[in-house]
């Protein structure tokens, strides 16, 4: 488990608060959409209705509406940005991006892709979101929504390609590329 004992520590709990705070909004989301929340089978089929409401509405690129997210996120930073200067030495995840050439999109996925080996409670919520039980780690889709990035966005899903960063130096593996 990881503790908020050290600055290193701060800041990855702080940006995994990012994603749980992007994932509480795709939660509400879906509660608010959702034609049947009740459904016990849920996950093991799609009903007409469902169908019938899914496309009746318009596709959703992102979660991550909320200004309190940005808040939260800048909020994040500032505090990175104080403890790099009292250590005089970059944190773990800086250092990180920067050896790798991630970008902060790409550091945002990363830590998508690592919440549920952080906190298995992400699994689980990521299989409510993909209406999946089996699927309990992000899709690229799901991880694009969960940064901000937006699920349309082409440059973001180019972060997915053999090519780009994550996948290139092996941080991140994409099994189900389609």
């Amino acid at each position: 488990a990881v503790t908020a004992q050290t600055p290193d520590s701060r800041h990855l709990l702080g940006k995994l608060a990012v994603i749980e705070a992007r994932l509480t909004a795709a939660v509400l989301h879906r509660r608010a959409t959702d034609p049947d929340p009740d459904d016990g089978f849920r996950g093991l089929y799609v009903s007409d209705d469902q169908v019938d409401e899914l496309l009746a509405s318009p596709p959703r690129t992102s979660y991550a509406d909320d200004a309190d997210v940005t808040e939260l996120e800048h909020y994040v930073e500032q505090e990175a940005d104080a403890a790099e200067a009292a250590l005089d030495r970059p944190l773990q995840l800086r250092r990180l991006a920067r050896a790798f050439g991630l970008s902060p999109l790409d550091l945002e996925i990363l830590l998508v892709a690592l919440a549920p080996d952080l906190d298995p409670r992400f699994e689980k919520v990521y299989g409510y979101l993909h209406d999946d039980v089996t699927r309990r780690r992000a899709s690229p889709g799901l991880a694009l929504a969960l940064t901000g990035a937006g699920m349309l966005d082409g440059a973001a899903r180019n972060r997915f390609a053999s090519g780009g960063p994550l996948v290139h130096h092996g941080l991140l593996v994409v099994e189900e590329p389609e």
